[in-house]
């Protein structure tokens, strides 16, 4: 490989070095300037456009916040709501139990029989069904002997008979609830005593039940407003990552302007600045700014200087380049040449040899 090939990556290597090393210095000198402008009245366009990619970015960051924030809220009230919502499953179990207990109690007291008399019928089968079953369930256990066949037998039947009981058990858990609740619908009346505190109990249940109804409503609420904006604005984390993209935008926009702004006080620019412009950064510019700007100096001219390097290896390269193609080319004119001169002998031979032919023919017509 040509050393000057290498010599010219290693310069560019170097270049882009540099230039990374000054573009960082310039953006954190322009921003440092810029800085220095909050408290000033001035109507350069770039320090208008500097406050406003500022106030830009505020708001953003502020607009993330706020969907953080109503997300972070939906997700608790969803932890909540189902919480609650788990609260009062168990207070419906424990509730409908104490309904079966008043049930089971008002058939079993006669002061109530006004009351249960409706239910006393089907009371009453349900129970005698359960006890035919059970005594008919033990009766099967007890019984002994009997081949492989029998004890098959027995095992079904028992298997059936457990199901008809299970079935008569729960109708009659489910009666007692149905008397229950009916019952505990009713106005306050003279109670006994075992009656009066399960409806004491009751009306306790449904009193925090009834509470928590209310906060449930509340929550659901607040949680279907929360949907809703996020129906309309899209997706919480879609809102945010777009937020999060528009302000890496801004914040590439402001780096340009800082490296410009750090370019025209280091002095790169100054051919490009207009007077009022110059005037207005050596006011903001102080002596301690004066390390900073040298590096920036020295940064640029040896940036220049790797440039001019680079374009004078890459100038003799394609000089040799050009060279190498104009020297293959007078190659193949050579053999082009040389070529067409066999060509031209190669005819000169032909004709001759057409000649002789034709002085030969012309013998030859004597003859006739």
């Amino acid at each position: 490989m040509d050393d000057r090939k290498k010599r010219i990556d290693d310069l560019e290597r170097d270049e882009q070095e540099a230039r990374s090393s000054l573009d960082t210095l310039l953006e954190n000198f322009g921003e440092n300037l810029y800085s220095r402008t909050k408290d000033m009245q001035v109507d350069f366009e770039d320090i208008v456009q500097y406050n406003v990619y500022l106030k830009d970015i505020a708001e953003s960051n502020t607009a993330i916040g706020k969907v953080e924030e109503k997300n972070r809220r939906f997700r608790e009230l969803e932890e909540i709501i189902e919480i609650k919502e788990q609260e009062e499953k168990e207070r419906a179990r424990e509730l409908a139990e104490i309904h079966r207990r008043l049930g089971k109690a008002l058939l079993e007291n006669s002061a109530y029989d006004d009351f249960t008399s409706l239910f006393r019928e089907q009371a009453e089968a349900l129970s005698s069904k359960s006890a035919s079953l059970e005594t008919r369930i033990k009766e099967l256990e007890n019984r002994e002997g009997g081949n492989v066949f029998s004890w098959i037998g027995k095992s079904a039947q028992g298997l059936v008979l457990r199901s008809f009981l299970s079935k008569a058990q729960e109708n009659q858990e489910q009666l007692y609830l149905d008397i229950g609740e009916r019952y505990s619908n009713r106005d306050s009346v003279s109670d006994k005593e075992d009656i009066a505190a399960l409806r004491e109990e009751i009306e306790k249940v449904r009193g925090v039940s009834r509470a928590a109804m209310d906060e449930l409503s509340s929550l659901r609420d607040e949680k279907r407003v929360i949907s809703a904006g996020f129906g309309i604005d899209g997706n919480p984390q879609k809102q945010i990552q777009n937020l999060k993209n528009h302000i890496g935008q801004i914040r590439e926009e402001l780096r340009n302007l800082y490296r410009n702004f750090g370019a025209q006080a280091s002095g790169i620019m100054d051919a490009e600045i207009q007077p009022e412009r110059k005037y207005f950064i050596d006011t903001i510019v102080t002596a301690e700014d004066g390390e900073i700007i040298g590096r920036a100096v020295r940064l640029n001219q040896s940036i220049i200087d790797y440039e001019k390097a680079i374009g004078k290896l890459r100038a003799a390269l394609s000089i040799d380049e050009e060279n190498g193609r104009i020297e293959k080319c007078r190659r193949t004119i050579e053999d082009k040449k040389n070529k067409i001169a066999e060509l031209e002998r190669a005819i000169a031979d032909i004709e001759d040899s057409v000649r002789d032919s034709e002085a030969r023919i012309q013998e030859l017509q004597k003859q006739l």
